[in-house]
């Protein structure tokens, strides 16, 4: 396909992977990324051959601007990627029939992430009720029969306790038994680029914004995650608001998620407020013990690590925060057992979690850390928790999540907002990719410990 030999086509996806590798948790790459192998290139399109039939569709729903990007910064000339299956496509397949694979997954494209489904969300006394909704909702959206009243469908509930999970749930089971549904997912901070970026386009487009309500309005579902990122926002509460009632009249289902009721969000209006609370509004707690040792489980399912009895009793009774710790955690032994070879016995599981080392002051802080880091690399501080990405500040920058990981006992999410506000998954990246490297990189394990000791002298 096109006129690049396969040497140069095996050599772009080298690049590619390698560049991937360092925008996502090894966990994420390993999983959808490693696998893959290159099938054709044309200059314009690029693509790749996977294992499943899901693979190729999670790539192509929820990787595919992360592949441009790369291709991007990369310069290699790229404006499609597309993923297909080994069931769909043999590996010497001809021309005609890559196109026919390609053409079948242009032809439907499900924007929701493959692994989020009902069957795959644990449920528990923390998060029956708001499962049960959400199923119902999915079932039946719009539903308002006057008595029950199901729009809008209000999840509220701390970081990292599967309100996105649910969402992303209704959006897949949307998209099996409801093709024809136009069901749009979106976050309140892309809401509010789209809606100034269409502001910002009237001198040269006059139906940008025009466009941009039309895109929400004509939902037949709409859900907007995170929607306490609309405070302090007037314009656009303004025009959330003229979409909400177009679409609650028309009987479209609106469902919100946010990291509090609607009472509690402030700087929003009273009539957004007031609606917000129109339909049912529900919680997700702190997942209890049983539930958390189910999730641990249910993970592992599928897996080829296996962990004894007392070691998924010994997770579930230490971390007891959200989902995401959890899994993080669950994530760690199991790397750790890998990395040296080690059963993944409870007292090898306890080293792995291991937070405070022996030596340092119960006077280290993050400050500390990202401060000796800055000395010991001669960069600004500024520059490790800011957004530039030489080769140095990188380094120096992941070492410093490494650290701060390892030495401190603090959630990724605020690990990530002292990085200048980074995701979970970045802090998450760089946490693993220094503990894998430190097996083999003799040059970094040294950098590591000279920064140890020093530490433990201030």
């Amino acid at each position: 396909m096109g006129n690049y030999t396969k040497t140069e086509i095996a050599e772009f996806s080298t690049k590619l992977k390698l560049e991937l590798s360092l925008r996502m948790t090894t966990a994420e790459y390993m999983l959808w990324v490693n696998p893959i192998k290159p099938v054709g290139y044309d200059g314009n399109r690029f693509i790749f051959v996977t294992p499943t039939e899901n693979a190729a569709s999670t790539l192509f729903a929820n990787y595919t601007d992360m592949f441009l990007a790369a291709a991007k910064d990369l310069h290699i000339d790229v404006n499609e990627f597309f993923f297909i299956s080994e069931k769909d496509l043999e590996k010497n397949a001809p021309p005609a029939e890559i196109e026919k694979a390609v053409e079948k997954q242009e032809s439907r494209q499900n924007s929701f992430i493959a692994k989020y489904t009902f069957e795959n969300f644990v449920v528990g006394g923390n998060n029956r009720m708001v499962f049960v909704t959400a199923h119902t909702v999915a079932e039946n959206p719009g539903l308002n029969d006057g008595l029950l009243s199901l729009n809008p469908f209000y999840i509220y509930g701390g970081v990292g306790l599967g309100k996105t999970h649910l969402l992303h749930a209704i959006g897949n089971y949307l998209f099996e038994h409801k093709p024809s549904m136009n069901v749009i997912y979106v976050s309140a901070d892309k809401l509010s680029n789209e809606y100034f970026a269409s502001l910002n386009k009237y001198n040269t487009d006059k139906d940008a914004y025009r466009n941009f309500r039309n895109k929400y309005a004509n939902a037949d579902v709409l859900m907007v995650d995170d929607v306490q990122f609309l405070q302090k926002k007037g314009g656009l509460q303004e025009v959330f608001f003229h979409i909400f009632n177009d679409l609650y009249q028309a009987g479209k289902q609106i469902i919100l998620s946010s990291d509090r009721p609607p009472k509690e969000i402030n700087d929003l209006e009273d009539r957004l407020r007031t609606r917000f609370s129109w339909g049912i509004t529900t919680d997700i707690g702190m997942p209890e013990y049983e539930t958390r040792i189910n999730i641990i489980k249910k993970k592992l399912e599928g897996s080829s690590s296996h962990l004894n009895e007392d070691v998924v009793c010994y997770l579930a009774e230490k971390i007891n925060t959200n989902i995401r710790e959890l899994e993080g955690a669950l994530l760690k032994v199991v790397m750790y057992t890998q990395l040296t070879h080690k059963e993944a016995t409870l007292d090898v599981a306890k080293e792995a979690l291991k937070v405070q080392a022996q030596g340092f002051s119960e006077q280290i802080d993050s400050d500390k850390i990202i401060n000796f880091v800055s000395e010991y690399f001669h960069v600004p501080s500024s520059d490790i928790i800011g957004k530039k990405r030489t080769k140095e500040i990188v380094e120096a920058r992941m070492i410093a999540v490494y650290l701060i990981c390892e030495l401190l006992n603090l959630p990724l999410v605020t690990i990530g907002q002292i990085f200048g506000g980074r995701d979970h998954t970045t802090i998450i990246y760089s946490r693993d990719k220094i503990a894998t490297d430190l097996g083999s990189d003799k040059e970094l394990r040294k950098k590591v410990d000279d920064i140890k000791n020093g530490l433990k002298c201030r």
